[in-house]
């Protein structure tokens, strides 16, 4: 059995330093994300927003650099060669959109830790799962949205006419 001793001032010293580095790196706070709603479905070239709202608990006062990033996933059945897509990043008042959503992609901000995203002027392509990733630091989480494109159903009925006479049909 090895016997330490260390002065009284010295032990002191790392009790105080292991209570500021457990304040800073476990202080117990954790970020949620979430979305009210999993499932969105729209017409097309309309708009649509996709909702994700962060928060963390216990809730912080102050303000935090988050970073959200918005990502397209490929449903199971897609080809392999069918990889994730970048929507947009965004961090403070900067944002970068990308790919067919440049130009078309906002974040919403209605409140404090709204991140949901419209989507202006919906495309075919554009159904399928989205994800949210609220970042903060090393701290990171997500959900996902899927979003539903609904249109018109259009039917067409084909008409065979049959003609008993033996005189063409008049067009």
């Amino acid at each position: 059995c090895i016997t330490l001793t260390y002065p009284v001032s010295t032990v002191y010293l790392l009790y105080i330093l292991f209570l500021l580095y457990k304040s800073v790196y476990f202080n117990g706070v954790r970020l949620h994300v979430e979305s009210p709603q999993p499932s969105v479905s729209a017409a097309r070239g309309s708009n649509v927003t996709l909702p994700c709202h962060y928060r963390y608990e216990p809730e912080i006062n102050g303000p935090r650099r988050t970073r959200v990033k918005w990502s397209w996933l490929p449903t199971n059945g897609a080809s392999k060669t069918t990889r994730e897509t970048n929507v947009m990043v965004a961090m403070g008042n900067r944002h970068r959109s990308y790919g067919s959503f440049q130009g078309r992609v906002r974040l919403r901000r209605a409140a404090p830790g709204d991140m949901s995203l419209v989507i202006k002027e919906l495309h075919l392509n554009d159904t399928g799962r989205y994800r949210c990733e609220v970042i903060d630091g090393l701290e990171d989480e997500s959900v996902t949205v899927e979003l539903e494109l609904r249109g018109v159903c259009v039917c067409v009925c084909l008409c065979l006419c049959v003609y008993v006479s033996r005189q063409p049909p008049l067009l």
